[in-house]
């Protein structure tokens, strides 16, 4: 996985119970929080995550149970540890969506085609779809995620740059977050489907984003 996850997680303005107790310093640490990361990638792949404990993590991860702990307090802060890890992924690929656009129909494009990009994220890895679900039942997750979202419409407004005019801002901010919510409701239907089935409400969802993206 690289850098473990966790690494930056250290924000004391957040509940405790979502934070990383300790920052790993020495290699055997780095390892140990890395194979709790994995073995909870696999778990909620396998299994979702309302059946996580943090004793089948550790088991999974193989070390105690207490050294689980001596890095994070409870389940939901492995969730938000999962949470940075895959925002991270999606950030990547959101906050460069309409980079370098120079035209609505242009802006229009590119927004129906990040659809699909999402759509094959999340048919690939499963887990993404476990952990989105796993922050809309948790009030301190949740509030992770609006603040995602807030960084994500920030960017896309940087971008749309003279596209939008400066009285329009609030209503495209207000219009880019529905749409955000609105097309993560659709691929989690959309993911379940058979494929033919799904590319059909992908091409609609397409046609729905692009004539509404600058309805404002």
């Amino acid at each position: 996985m690289g850098t473990p996850v966790g690494m930056s997680m250290i924000d004391h303005n957040e509940k405790p119970r979502l934070r990383l107790r300790k920052k790993p310093q020495q290699e055997r640490s780095i390892q140990r929080l890395e194979a709790i990361m994995a073995a909870s990638i696999r778990l909620v792949t396998e299994k979702g995550v309302s059946a996580l404990t943090m004793s089948e993590i550790a088991a999974q991860a193989g070390i105690p149970i207490g050294s689980l702990y001596q890095f994070f307090p409870e389940k939901a802060a492995i969730i938000r540890a999962l949470h940075d890890h895959f925002t991270k992924s999606i950030s990547g690929t959101t906050t460069t969506v309409f980079s370098g656009v120079k035209t609505r129909e242009e802006a229009r494009d590119r927004a129906g085609e990040s659809l699909i990009k999402f759509y094959q994220m999340f048919t690939k890895e499963p887990v993404y779809l476990s952990m989105w679900t796993a922050t809309l039942s948790d009030p301190d997750l949740k509030q992770l995620s609006t603040a995602s979202h807030d960084r994500i419409i920030t960017a896309f407004l940087a971008d749309l740059g003279d596209l939008v005019p400066e009285e329009d801002q609030e209503r495209m901010r207000a219009n880019l977050k529905l749409q955000i919510l609105s097309t993560g409701e659709v691929i989690r239907f959309i993911a379940g489907l058979p494929e033919a089935q799904a590319q059909i409400y992908i091409v609609q969802w397409q046609k729905f984003i692009k004539a509404t993206l600058f309805d404002i």
